[in-house]
């Protein structure tokens, strides 16, 4: 799921996470695609981030929900990924952004530049 600049801007999604007055833009249908045609093989070079699972998580990218908010970091157009596992039924994780602290393997964050392509900043969440 993107979410638009507008929806972004209007809730904030990401103003815990970038202090300061955010700039978001709107990913496209295409900037998605590109971002998860390369996700597997940036999860596969980066496995060790799963630590605490034996789980493939790349080869279980369809059991994962994602939400993508476009924010403008240093100039670049960069998209702040966030991929769900298990999301409550009356969660509405297509209109509002998920946070998860805790959950492991099942919840993880990225950033992916659209103009170089470059993935960063993995960070899987820890279990307490």
């Amino acid at each position: 799921m993107a979410f638009s600049a507008d929806k972004a801007q209007a809730d904030q999604m990401l103003g815990w996470l970038f202090l300061g007055d955010a700039e978001y833009w709107s990913p496209t249908k295409a900037d998605v695609r590109t971002l998860q045609s390369g996700l597997p093989a940036y999860l596969q070079e980066n496995k060790s981030a799963f630590y605490m699972t034996d789980a493939a998580v790349w080869e279980q990218l369809d059991e994962y929900n994602s939400q993508y908010v476009g924010i403008v970091l240093e100039g670049r157009k960069v998209i702040y990924a966030s991929y769900l596992c298990r999301i409550g039924e009356d969660t509405n994780w297509k209109e509002n952004f998920i946070f998860v602290a805790d959950g492991g393997a099942c919840y993880f964050k990225f950033k992916f530049d659209t103009s170089t392509g470059e993935f960063f900043d993995l960070l899987v969440n820890g279990e307490a």
